[in-house]
């Protein structure tokens, strides 16, 4: 993959997470709003909380060059499905060393992290047949 193609496949990904991910807040708003007392305010930590989703979106879009590296749907799904199974227990190792952390915020975050990843992974699928004029469809 080229470097032009590598770098618009982790924008479009990196965009995808980003208004997934504040969808799901906002429908879970209320087991969201129950971990407040357990996090940094938000302005305080923006741009290194940006930098290391762009470190992880760097990374699933190279995994998914090299595992998938096609235009089918499924195996986009399933990859992107298997990476946030990854990050939900990455999530859920620190989630449960802390005293008090609400239960319902972390399994709304563990669902989220494989939905979401699998609809990254459709996403990375789609657009990666775009250029070679694959059609996804046909090998879903």
């Amino acid at each position: 993959m080229s470097l032009v193609r590598f770098i618009a496949l982790t924008l479009a990904a990196f965009i995808a997470y980003a208004v997934l991910y504040i969808i799901g807040v906002e429908i879970f708003a209320d087991q969201y709003s129950s971990i407040t007392e357990h996090m940094v305010p938000e302005d305080q930590i923006a741009m290194a909380s940006l930098s290391y989703h762009l470190v992880q979106t760097i990374i699933f879009v190279w995994l998914f060059d090299k595992a998938v590296g096609s235009s089918n749907l499924k195996d986009g799904a399933v990859f992107g499905a298997m990476i946030g199974l990854y990050l939900m227990a990455s999530d859920s190792i620190w989630f449960i060393s802390i005293k008090g952390f609400p239960q319902d915020a972390q399994m709304v975050q563990a669902l989220m992290n494989v939905v979401i990843g699998a609809l990254v992974g459709v996403l990375l699928a789609k657009l990666y047949g775009v250029r070679r004029g694959e059609d996804s469809a046909d090998e879903a």
